[in-house]
């Protein structure tokens, strides 16, 4: 009996120290050598300032959550929001802050943490909404009508599935592309999430002379709510495993963060209020999406 007790035991600590490290491999290795943000570099996920640090409220969870890790170094790389998940798949970067949405096609490419908030889409138009443009179906009814979108953005995906046709999109590469594209008349609307719209309108919206669409919260008859997350490589053999282990690390840091009020207090510089947490979870969002 006690030999037995003596192999259980041994057989446990090894399977503890198998899974001990396991879960620090990647962040003993992002201690040693930093980690890569990607962020597609606009309010209010992940930005440069004019001082040159970065912020947002995707990054500023991936700083609170790194630190509680002990991982300082991190660099932010911007690029085009349809490079982020591919740049994650080929190990350009580690993670990305861009308020990605949870959706299963990009579940199948990539590790998503729990989502931090859940929102509409809205669109800019020119000061005044000249062609009294509201929702994604506006768009398509309207003679003439041009919405941009970011290409391989959840907007794109969401203004198809309301009946917009391929015709009536002009995909563009960047946020300020598609604020361009309204100012010059190349298009009547640029879509983006809620809180992007409302945060450009906010700091711009007088100077430049544009204004909301309004939230849009209906898709095809149905609510929508996109859930936005930090997302992580996936990886391949041994690597998915030590990727998961790390998503799950920094969820427990994200919940607690969440649970002490400190997100919420970091979050409503751009305007997330409690109305704006997720609806569902990653799991159920992986699985069905919205």
């Amino acid at each position: 009996m006690k030999t037995t007790r003596a192999l259980l035991a041994l057989a446990f600590a090894g399977f503890a120290t198998v899974a001990t490290a396991q879960d620090t491999t990647l962040i003993d290795k992002y201690k040693a050598e930093g980690v890569r943000v990607g962020i597609a570099g606009y309010a209010p996920y992940g930005y440069k300032q004019a001082d040159g640090s970065f912020t947002g409220e995707q990054v500023e969870v991936v700083k609170h959550v790194l630190g509680k890790l002990g991982i300082t170094d991190i660099e932010y790389i911007a690029m085009d929001f349809g490079a982020l998940i591919p740049s994650q798949v080929a190990g350009r970067i580690d993670m990305a802050a861009a308020g990605i949405y949870i959706r299963p096609e990009r579940c199948e490419q990539v590790l998503f943490a729990e989502p931090t908030f859940g929102q509409g889409a809205a669109y800019i138009v020119k000061a005044g909404n000249p062609k009294g443009l509201h929702t994604f179906k506006d768009i398509q009814a309207t003679d003439g009508a041009i919405l941009a979108v970011l290409a391989g953005g959840t907007e794109e995906d969401l203004a198809k599935r309301d009946g917009v046709s391929d015709d009536k999109l002009l995909k563009v590469s960047d946020k300020a592309a598609g604020i361009q594209a309204v100012l010059s008349g190349r298009a009547d609307g640029f879509a983006l999430s809620a809180f992007a719209i409302a945060d450009i309108v906010r700091t711009a919206g007088d100077l430049i002379g544009v204004e909301s669409s309004g939230s849009i919260t209906e898709i095809a008859g149905e609510v929508y709510k996109g859930h936005g997350a930090i997302s992580f490589p996936k990886g391949t053999g041994d690597e998915t495993a030590a990727h998961e282990a790390f998503r799950d690390a920094f969820n427990d840091i994200q919940a607690e963060y969440i649970k002490s009020g400190g997100y919420a207090e970091m979050a409503s510089a751009w305007g997330f209020t409690p109305a704006d947490g997720p609806a569902y979870d990653m799991a159920k969002l992986c699985g069905s999406g919205l």
